[in-house]
């Protein structure tokens, strides 16, 4: 169909759409088998919308940091955002 996929996006936080969220773990786990099973033009970038209108961010393992119950996330400008994350 020649359809490329753009965004695997981690659900945002809204009320009402908790029951389709997932830990960000789970969405880096499916970018791994993901990569090397399809071509790079079929593989979509996992990215996170950071809470406080910091905008849409990709998200690669080294981005995360977790920090006790807390999970910060670090966007390409530099700035460690605390992200509200689910936990298997």
């Amino acid at each position: 169909m020649r359809v490329r996929p753009y965004y695997l996006h981690q659900m945002d936080l809204v009320r009402g759409g908790e029951h389709f969220r997932t830990p960000l773990a789970r969405g880096l786990v499916v970018m791994k088998h993901l990569r090397g099973r399809v071509t790079g033009l079929a593989t979509p970038q996992f990215v996170v919308d950071l809470p406080g209108g910091k905008g849409k961010v990709p998200l690669l393992p080294e981005a995360i940091n977790r920090k006790g119950p807390s999970t910060w996330i670090r966007p390409p400008c530099g700035e460690s955002v605390d992200y509200p994350d689910l936990f298997d």
